[in-house]
């Protein structure tokens, strides 16, 4: 019996080892858009089982010869390809909501007629979702925004959306704030 527990183990080890060689645990996906998003085969392979047909070649399409296919956020919550499949808000959580749980989010510095500001993408995301700021008042992508000046902004252009004095504290009287 022990034996048998003993090759059954051997046995497992050599096919997981065999299966995972050459598998490359985190991909990065780049968005024009977003910036890199990071995939981990790993945490997928634990959820789905070591099912590779289920993703490989039906929505992701690993053939250099073949033509990839575009995901954008639009198909992906139409539950019309790429990771909007599965994250449909009951298999796996929804492609709608937390933007960061696939879409990395880091500060950002900003310059404009004040001075450089950092703005503080913690700070923002603990009191408001993603949409509220992106892409209406934000194109999330580097070079995609046209810079603002103060006076812009005291007009209610960029951060003086909600930095307004009424919404947020007012861009017009809180320099130090943000300019450091």
């Amino acid at each position: 019996m022990k034996r048998l527990l003993f090759f059954s183990a051997l046995l497992i080890f050599i096919a997981t080892s065999a299966f995972s060689r050459g598998l490359q645990d985190k991909v990065t996906m780049n968005s024009d858009a977003t910036g890199p998003i990071e995939f981990s085969h790993y945490v997928h392979l634990e959820k789905v089982g070591k099912n590779c047909p289920s993703c490989h070649n039906t929505l992701f399409n690993i053939d250099p010869a073949k033509p990839r296919l575009t995901a954008t956020m639009k198909l992906m919550e139409e539950k019309a390809g790429s990771c909007g499949a599965c994250h449909n808000g009951s298999r796996a959580f929804s492609v709608k909501g937390d933007c960061a749980k696939c879409h990395p989010t880091r500060d950002v510095t900003f310059e404009n007629d004040g001075g450089p500001v950092l703005f503080s993408h913690e700070v923002h995301t603990g009191m408001h979702n993603c949409a509220e700021c992106h892409p209406d008042i934000f194109v999330p992508a580097h070079g995609k925004n046209p810079p603002v000046s103060m006076e812009g902004m005291e007009k209610g252009e960029s951060c003086g959306a909600c930095h307004d004095g009424g919404t947020a504290f007012t861009v017009k009287d809180n320099c130090d704030t943000c300019h450091q």
